[in-house]
């Protein structure tokens, strides 16, 4: 075994620059203490440059020029080495003001399903009358970099991606927005956290499990009795329909390869009981939740009355888009 293999140092080299940004990362989560903001205004204090992996290259090949012109007498070697001196330390502070002074905003994000992508909205503006190029929003998660310019007195509402693996409301992680503007040869970067959240619904079951039966009106028994609805119209076939709705006559008149289901109204249908209690003990915690979430959206789109119950919660039988979601985020929130 090598010396570095045994010491354990890292076989990929680290350069200088990226070393500093690090420790900077380090530290400044040890002092912010992952604080967030619900706006944020990049002043001085909160922007770092440091030199870019080319800046060090760029800082070497200035030092050596240097040398030479010393070794040499060379006033012209003077002249051109200053003068790129003189280049990179404007460099520097065109890139420290492409990002001082912007204002950055928080906006909102959509609830979703376990496993899809949450897209978090934000916005940022720009009150100078200087154009900000090439700026890097990234934070742990993001397939790629977002990279935007933004105009004098401009404002932009950016959008980032991010994946879920679990129910319940999900934090933005701290952003990082960086630039390396015009030159290249320095990185300057500053830290947000916007006061930002998700709510992620649990996964839908699937394949689903067809919806229990309709209790009458009065609580006391199934709605399976004939007569009761009126068949008014027909449509295609939805996971959890029962099979007593298929149309069969319909189907075979038709010849079409995909089903279709009654659409039935009148009569007391009665309320869909969603309850906890009433899974299957093979069921774990999750996997209960899971059904019962697909059950809260079949149950939705056939337009039925449904209620929910779980340990410690209670929704009564109601319908319509604001139950739904109510449903869904109980199911979110359940501490089970």
């Amino acid at each position: 075994m090598n010396g570095p293999a045994r010491l354990g140092i890292a076989a990929r080299p680290r350069f200088l620059g990226q070393a500093i940004v690090d420790a900077v990362d380090r530290w400044s989560n040890r002092l912010s203490g992952q604080r967030q903001h619900a706006e944020r205004v990049l002043t001085q204090r909160s922007i770092y440059i440091v030199p870019s992996r080319p800046g060090l290259l760029y800082a070497v090949v200035l030092a050596a020029m240097l040398i030479a012109s010393i070794n040499y007498r060379l006033s012209l070697g003077y002249a051109l080495t200053f003068l790129l001196a003189g280049m990179a330390i404007a460099g520097m502070l065109h890139t420290f003001r492409n990002l001082t002074r912007l204002r950055l905003r928080p906006g909102r994000a959509e609830p979703v399903f376990a496993g899809q992508i949450a897209e978090f909205s934000l916005q940022v503006e720009n009150p100078t009358r200087f154009t900000r190029y090439a700026i890097h929003v990234q934070t742990p998660g993001m397939a790629k970099d977002e990279v935007f310019d933004l105009a004098p007195f401009a404002e932009r509402i950016g959008s980032i991606a991010l994946p879920t693996t679990r129910r319940g409301w999900q934090a933005i992680p701290r952003l990082t927005l960086r630039t390396r503007f015009p030159l290249g040869i320095w990185t300057a970067w500053a830290y947000w956290h916007p006061a930002m959240q998700v709510l992620v619904y649990p996964t839908p079951e699937n394949p689903p499990t067809p919806l229990p039966e309709h209790h009458d009106a009065r609580g006391d028994g199934d709605s399976r009795g004939h007569g009761q609805e009126d068949v008014a119209g027909i449509r295609p076939y939805q996971a959890g329909d029962p099979p007593r709705r298929i149309a069969w006559k319909a189907l075979a008149r038709t010849g079409g390869e995909h089903l279709l289901s009654k659409h039935l109204e009148g009569g007391a249908r009665g309320d869909l009981a969603l309850d906890w209690s009433t899974l299957p003990a093979s069921l774990d915690a999750e996997a209960r939740l899971s059904r019962l979430t697909r059950w809260v959206i079949d149950a939705d789109a056939q337009g039925a009355r449904f209620s929910l119950q779980l340990p410690g919660v209670s929704l009564p039988a109601a319908g319509g888009s604001e139950h739904r979601l109510a449903c869904l985020q109980a199911l979110a929130e359940a501490e089970i």
